[in-house]
């Protein structure tokens, strides 16, 4: 799916952008899927998928094919702390 040199460096530009209000790190990768965990307060005029999307833009600035990546599973993990599954849609 994704090499794990690409999900930590588009990690770190998330994280350069968005950090404070919402801070990204990855849990897990295998061959077809990666988990996430995000954190932060983030910015309530915004929906928290919409954070959870930006990273699929990110990922797309390092030549990874966004339609083929969806959002598999959000779980909301106390306060402000959600993992997040993103898998192959393939």
């Amino acid at each position: 799916m994704i090499s794990a040199a690409i999900l930590e460096d588009a990690v770190a530009t998330y994280n350069e952008y968005r950090s404070p209000m919402a801070t990204a790190a990855v849990v897990d990768s295998t061959d077809d899927s990666f988990t996430v965990r995000f954190e932060g307060p983030f910015c309530r005029m915004c929906c928290d998928y919409d954070y959870f999307e930006d990273l699929r833009y990110e990922l797309a600035e390092y030549g990874v094919a966004v339609d083929a990546i969806e959002i598999a599973d959000i779980t909301y993990r106390g306060d402000e702390t959600f993992v997040v599954e993103f898998a192959d849609r393939s």
